[in-house]
């Protein structure tokens, strides 16, 4: 799906148009570069459906699969660690409000609706929705999952 010209130039603008044109009772957001568990999928629609009422989302944990190649992509896995692996646990397990990472979201269609989507010129998107379902009574679980993601080798990329 390519999104039509226009501004803001910006990935919540072009959720909000691909979620416009989506089918399906489940939405997922996920980068292309990713490389998500195989059984993520289901694993997430598995936590998703054991409590429908209160589960707005589900965030598989990711990880960096290129840590060792420069001294970026080392920093960056410490603070995926740091925050994946516990400040965001932490905030699950005592029921507080989760900003979202921004990739391997999975959320139920309603709830997706019931919280306006994204904000087009909001560039924390995934933070951001992560708070407005906090404040309609929604919660985000995190899956046993792992989505590989790459960082940046160098400040240029």
């Amino acid at each position: 799906m390519v999104v039509p010209q226009g501004q803001p130039r910006t990935k919540p603008r072009a959720l909000d148009y691909a979620f416009a044109n989506a089918i399906g009772d489940y939405v997922v957001v996920s980068d292309a570069e990713d490389l998500p568990h195989l059984n993520q999928l289901r694993d997430a629609v598995a936590v998703l459906l054991a409590d429908p009422d209160m589960t707005g989302c589900v965030q598989a944990r990711l990880h960096i699969y290129n840590n060792n190649r420069s001294l970026l992509t080392r920093l960056f896995t410490i603070k995926y660690n740091e925050l994946i692996g516990a400040i965001l646990l932490a905030l699950e397990h005592f029921g507080m409000p989760i900003p979202l990472g921004g990739t391997s979201n999975h959320f139920p269609r309603r709830v997706l609706e019931r919280a306006g989507g994204w904000d087009a010129h909001n560039v924390t998107e995934d933070a951001d929705v992560g708070i407005r379902l906090a404040r309609l009574g929604y919660e985000v679980r995190f899956v046993s999952s792992t989505t590989w993601e790459e960082a940046p080798r160098s400040l240029r990329v």
